[in-house]
């Protein structure tokens, strides 16, 4: 299949989509969006840019599946289960106890980039189970956000099929689960935790004062700079003591670093670096 072998024309087809479609593909790597641009151009039975560019034209919608296609991220129920057991184990039982003194008596919970909720409902499932098991008595706001408008309507629903649900305990999966006509569907106690909604990481974040925010394995879709721009939004969504989860692919570097204290290389846990300023002050 002829496709984009040179880096003006991915400059022009950047352009001409933030133009013509209102969306912004700068931020993604080079490599990503070409192949992933190939694999829709593919999928249509298209062979050159111009023909992609005209069926945009005539199918506006098709900037959406792009977009779809250019973000996904695999995405299952305790996918690596190494990483609830280090967050039920070493991280929760401090987290609870803080807050069961705090003012602030609600553990808040960012999932970005969170596909169609797998992530999402696993760490409120988690984290529920954790409180109930402890009798630990303490408010629960868990937010899953994704560029995908279309992603966020399936998270939203909270109905799977029941092989995605294959690898949830059984005991997890009888109390937080109910039977549906197309699979199985997060019951009705975990999804009034849980809130979807349509964000760009580039933009400022929807949310403040979080207690824990996980964004595994988007990251690295991202050119250095733009990540790091990312990681610092992400540091001032975090309340004090924040914790922040990357998948095991991914590493800080550059500027980041001064902004969080690794906690747990293997996976990936970052605990927030409070600042100070030449005043002395923290932010």
């Amino acid at each position: 299949m002829a496709f984009i072998d040179s880096e003006i024309n991915m400059g022009e087809l950047i352009a001409n989509l933030r133009i013509r479609f209102g969306k912004d593909f700068t931020s993604f790597r080079s490599s990503c969006l070409k192949r992933r641009l190939a694999l829709r151009m593919s999928s249509l039975g298209l062979s050159t840019l111009d023909e992609y560019m005209n069926y945009l034209s005539v199918h506006p919608a098709e900037i959406e599946q792009l977009l779809d296609t250019v973000t996904i991220h695999v995405t299952e129920f305790f996918r690596d289960h190494e990483v609830y057991d280090a967050l039920a184990k070493e991280i929760l039982p401090a987290m609870a106890e803080r807050k069961i003194y705090s003012p602030a008596r609600t553990i808040r919970v960012w999932s970005a980039g969170c596909s169609t909720g797998e992530e999402t409902y696993s760490i409120a499932i988690l984290i529920l189970q954790y409180l109930r098991t402890n009798d630990i008595r303490l408010g629960l706001e868990v937010y899953g956000t994704d560029i995908s408008k279309e992603s966020c309507r399936i998270a939203r629903k909270g109905v799977y099929l029941e092989r995605k649900i294959a690898r949830v305990p059984a005991n997890l999966r009888q109390n937080y689960f109910e039977p549906d006509e197309s699979g199985l569907k997060v019951s009705g106690d975990v999804r009034r935790f849980v809130k979807f909604q349509v964000h760009d990481l580039f933009s400022a974040p929807p949310f403040s004062l979080l207690d824990i925010l996980v964004c595994r394995n988007v990251l690295i879709h991202f050119d250095s700079a733009v990540r790091n721009g990312v990681l610092a939004r992400f540091h001032a969504a975090l309340g004090e003591d924040g914790i922040l989860i990357l998948g095991k692919s991914e590493a800080m570097t550059g500027s980041a670093l001064r902004l969080f204290e690794l906690m747990d290389p293997r996976n990936k846990m970052y605990r927030k670096h409070i600042l100070r300023d030449s005043e002395g002050g923290s932010r």
